[in-house]
């Protein structure tokens, strides 16, 4: 689980590789430059990592918009088979194009379909519903993923839903929400195993895990310490990065317990608006 960032003065993608072992700020390794062209406003205002084949690499994308860019769309930059410095990303692909009748105003990404691929989902903009895009399994430029909106949840107009991770143990993704008083919120899908519809038909159930979340600038989901448990890292306006460990269990009673008091994992990180 390594750590991909962007610095905004320069526009470069570094990764952090994982150490193998949770060590505080020992826990990753040197960076490694793996790309360049990625400033915030010429190039892509957003970049995450993702797997878009279901092979175990994490690849690449970057979202443009006007005004800054009139290449419009959702990039995909292939990992072209593991960290190997400015050799690891294939040459863009453009997979998704902007569209004219509702817009997305956030983006997370997961495998909500479980068929191994990547899937993207985001919130409507001025809206809140919480709708889910589906990989087709094949890079197609324009193509690769479904435009049919899959309702997902609904949540309040100024929320973001920011992750999906099994933080409630029952083997399938929860939607991780940040809401705009600064409460962190796990939604446990309901499950509908007929085969008749999408598995998370039907009323689920929400927790709160955390409070005062609005402290960072970044929130994201990773397996630091490599238990096979959702972890999450947040990074604090002062450049600090921390990362709160899955305590292993989940009381629906003691929500609050799920996640461990804040470890700190870097510092100086002011200049990454990416932490992916």
């Amino acid at each position: 689980m390594d750590i991909m960032v962007r610095d905004d003065t320069t526009g470069e993608l570094f990764v952090f590789p994982h150490s193998g072992s949770f060590r505080g700020t020992e826990t990753f390794g040197s960076p490694e430059l793996i790309g360049t062209g990625f400033d915030p406003v010429r190039d892509h205002y957003l970049v995450r990592t993702i797997d878009i084949n279901g092979n175990g690499y994490a690849d690449v994308i970057g979202l443009s918009m006007k005004p800054m860019n009139e290449n419009v769309g959702i990039f995909l930059y292939p990992n072209r088979g593991g960290l190997n410095g400015l050799d690891t990303l294939g040459d863009p692909v453009r997979i998704s194009g902007a569209r004219d009748d509702k817009k997305w105003e956030t983006l997370g990404i997961a495998d909500v379909d479980l068929d191994g691929c990547d899937d993207m989902f985001g919130r409507e903009e001025n809206a809140g519903n919480v709708d889910a895009f589906f990989n087709r399994r094949e890079v197609r430029a324009n193509e690769t993923y479904d435009r049919s909106a899959h309702r997902l949840v609904t949540v309040d107009v100024d929320d973001f839903p920011f992750a999906m991770a099994d933080v409630t143990g029952t083997g399938r993704p929860d939607l991780l929400v940040r809401r705009a008083n600064g409460d962190l919120d796990v939604y446990e899908f309901a499950y509908d195993d007929s085969g008749a519809g999408p598995w998370w038909r039907g009323e689920g159930r929400w927790f709160t895990i955390g409070r005062g979340w609005q402290e960072f600038e970044i929130v994201t989901v990773t397996d630091i310490d490599l238990d096979g448990r959702p972890d999450l890292m947040g990074l604090r306006a002062d450049g600090t990065l921390v990362v709160h460990l899955h305590t292993g269990g989940f009381d629906p009673d003691r929500p609050s317990a799920t996640l461990s008091a804040p470890e700190v994992v870097a510092t100086g990180w002011q200049k990454f608006s990416v932490v992916s």
